[in-house]
């Protein structure tokens, strides 16, 4: 946000030269601080609009590329971070381009949106000491519980295929928005929900600031949204699921015993808000 110059740019990519790369930086800022390219692979939106979702849905509708991948201004890519994304999707549509058996002749009239190509795949980061930043699951094709591994700025996508199966994110989640968490979890759901192929490729492809999960899990914000999502989630259960939570919260001394009645507040009143939501036709479960 608010950014005047490229020069962020060069720690991103602090191996290769940027210029080298189709970049499309949305810039969420004010009338005073534009943000202007003079290289036509790198282009620039400048917008008042707030939020991290109506950020990435900008940036989804106005990308060029076939495969795109989600970034923040504050990751470092590895040396051959193109070829490992570029790789996994061609290795991917390489081997669901040929089946055996009767399906081989049916794969190869059908077109992408018709097979199991991959409409998003995600990777690993290391935290700035080299270390992984968690423990990624042992799989290949994401499940309801492999998502909760996922992180934003490792989330690759075929362009096509998100925009064929109307796959955005949720407006209403993520930093900025109604919720201020969960940006990448709900992303994901959708993913998943709308039937498309998301898979999982243990490759590292950035470093990132180490943030400790439970640096925020007491915040108001973090309350009120995941209040929210979990009633998106379970519906009425996410009543019982607050109380459990803030359980959690007091045992492990995220926050006060006295603190439990207000934070319990908060959960209701995020999960209040998701419910007006529901009933004003601008969400769904």
């Amino acid at each position: 946000m608010y950014r005047d110059n490229l020069r962020f740019l060069e720690a991103m990519f602090p191996h290769v030269d940027y210029r080298d790369f189709n970049i499309l930086v949305i810039n969420q800022t004010d009338e005073v601080r534009q943000l202007q390219s003079n290289l036509p692979n790198i282009r620039v939106i400048n917008t008042k609009e707030r939020g991290l979702p109506q950020s990435r849905n900008m940036a989804i509708k106005n990308a060029k590329g076939d495969i795109c991948l989600v970034a923040d201004d504050d990751v470092r890519y590895v040396e051959d971070v193109e070829d490992i994304v570029v790789s996994a999707f061609a290795k991917a549509s390489l081997r669901d381009s040929q089946p055996s058996g009767e399906r081989s002749a049916k794969a190869k009239l059908a077109s992408p949106s018709e097979t199991n190509h991959p409409t998003v795949i995600t990777f690993q980061m290391v935290k700035e000491s080299g270390v992984l930043y968690q423990d990624y699951p042992d799989i290949r094709k994401h499940t309801n519980k492999s998502i909760s591994t996922v992180n934003g700025v490792v989330i690759a996508f075929n362009r096509k295929l998100l925009l064929e199966q109307h796959i955005l994110y949720n407006n209403h989640f993520g930093l900025g928005a109604t919720f201020g968490t969960a940006n990448e979890y709900v992303f994901m759901r959708n993913v998943l929900k709308a039937g498309a192929v998301a898979l999982f490729e243990p490759k590292v492809i950035l470093s990132h600031p180490d943030v400790s999960s439970g640096r925020f899990q007491g915040e108001d914000r973090v309350i009120y949204g995941r209040a929210a999502l979990k009633y998106k989630e379970y519906g009425v259960f996410a009543y019982l699921w607050i109380l459990k939570y803030l359980r959690f919260l007091v045992a492990h001394k995220y926050i006060e015993p006295e603190q439990f009645r207000e934070k319990l507040k908060v959960g209701f009143s995020g999960i209040k808000k998701y419910k007006q939501l529901l009933k004003d036709g601008l969400e769904t479960r």
